[in-house]
């Protein structure tokens, strides 16, 4: 058992939790309540308390497992404290199951402090009445028993390690709003406007980003909520099968099948998933797509009724073509071409086989003559069969 573990039962149970209180410890993440009051509500649980660390089930980003990975012994000494806080019968800390490294370096830890390593997402129907603690929390207690808590809240900025600052702080002076089109924190999107009143305190997993004009709303839903579809363990069904729609539509406007049916499919779904599921993989990972398409109509629009991604990001939106009136005929482009779709030779100009085009950009990058082109709008008029380089005529 390490010091800081020797020093909270120093303290004692009464003096501890007065300490918690006077701190003003919350509970961090969605249960954003005071420390103490969650610990007391464990304690009247009858039968065997239990507590239950980890990060949020729905946290995809899993930026704050920093926090286990620097310091380990200070996750897990807040976990103990914890347990002997509530006369714990056994203490969890759950991981991601791919966390293999992570599982490896704290699993022989863990065994010191009497925890149980589960790679898996916490199991909140048998937890009730439990005690769950955010890693951070965890953390937080144990910083607190020795005597070195900082008030704050852990905010990770695009690039950065996580960090403390204070809860009040305004979301845009951490991210200033120029050059932004959206927000994403909370599990869901804002808008710069509604961004202008969000506190750190609203970055339920620490995560703070933006998207500018040259990211694709549909294409980050649907990258998340394909992380979501990972998570969810699959014993909710709407949970489970609300998941698959969600992202399904999703990726099908990107991929420039979408239709406006969608729209409000999304809304019904999105909408059930939040009454009807018990964590919350289920219960705040549809406002991701609920916010996007609330807030973004006008870039779905595009999509599904101007065939057109504004960002430029989504490829079944996005031609790329070889100006005929630049290129050389190096042959430079079908050396580096993955998908062997170009076809040209020496003093020719090259085409490329828009059907077999992965459009990954690499022709793009190997000429020199700036020749290829990427849109998103009409293609000019180009050759039908190999022509001889000077000899194309527009018109």
């Amino acid at each position: 058992m390490t010091k800081t573990v020797e020093n909270a039962k120093a303290i004692g149970y009464a003096d501890l939790l007065e300490k918690i209180k006077a701190a003003g410890l919350m509970e961090y993440g969605l249960q954003r309540e005071a420390l103490a009051d969650r610990i007391y509500a464990a304690c009247a649980k009858e039968g065997d308390v239990y507590v239950h660390a980890g990060l949020n089930n729905a946290d995809v980003d899993r930026a704050l497992l920093a926090l286990l990975r620097d310091d380990p012994d200070a996750v897990l000494s807040g976990i103990a404290i914890a347990g002997f806080l509530t006369g714990a019968a056994a203490k969890f800390l759950y991981l991601p199951e791919d966390e293999e490294e992570l599982t490896a370096q704290v699993k022989p830890k863990a065994e010191e402090y009497k925890v149980v390593v589960v790679n898996d997402i916490i199991n909140v129907r048998e937890s009730e009445g439990d005690l769950l603690l955010h890693l951070a929390t965890a953390k937080d207690l144990a910083d607190l028993a020795d005597g070195k808590y900082e008030a704050g809240h852990y905010v990770v900025l695009p690039g950065e390690a996580p960090k403390k600052v204070a809860p009040d702080t305004k979301v845009t002076d951490l991210l200033p709003a120029e050059g932004v089109k959206a927000y994403y924190l909370g599990y869901q999107y804002y808008t710069p406007e509604e961004a202008a009143s969000l506190t750190a305190a609203d970055a339920v997993t620490g995560v703070i980003c933006t998207l500018s004009e040259k990211d694709c709303i549909v294409d980050h839903t649907a990258k998340i909520l394909l992380k979501d579809r990972k998570a969810s363990c699959g014993r909710c069904v709407f949970c489970r099968e609300g998941l698959i729609q969600l992202e399904y539509m999703q990726k099908e406007i990107t991929l420039a099948r979408g239709k406006t049916g969608y729209y409000d499919l999304t809304e019904e779904i999105g909408d059930a998933m939040g009454y009807n599921t018990l964590c919350s993989v289920g219960q705040v990972s549809a406002n991701i797509a609920l916010s996007a398409i609330r807030k973004f109509g006008d870039e779905y629009d595009a999509h599904v009724k101007k065939n057109k991604c504004p960002a430029g990001v989504c490829a079944s939106f996005v031609h790329i073509y070889i100006d005929p009136l630049a290129c050389t005929g190096c042959g430079e482009c079908i050396d580096v071409c993955p998908a062997d779709c170009i076809e040209g030779k020496a003093k020719f100009i090259h085409m490329i086989d828009e059907f077999e085009c992965t459009k990954c950009g690499k022709c793009i990058e190997a000429c020199d003559d700036d020749a290829i082109q990427m849109t998103s709008g009409k293609l000019p008029k180009l050759p039908s069969r190999l022509t001889k380089v000077g000899k194309f005529k527009k018109h």
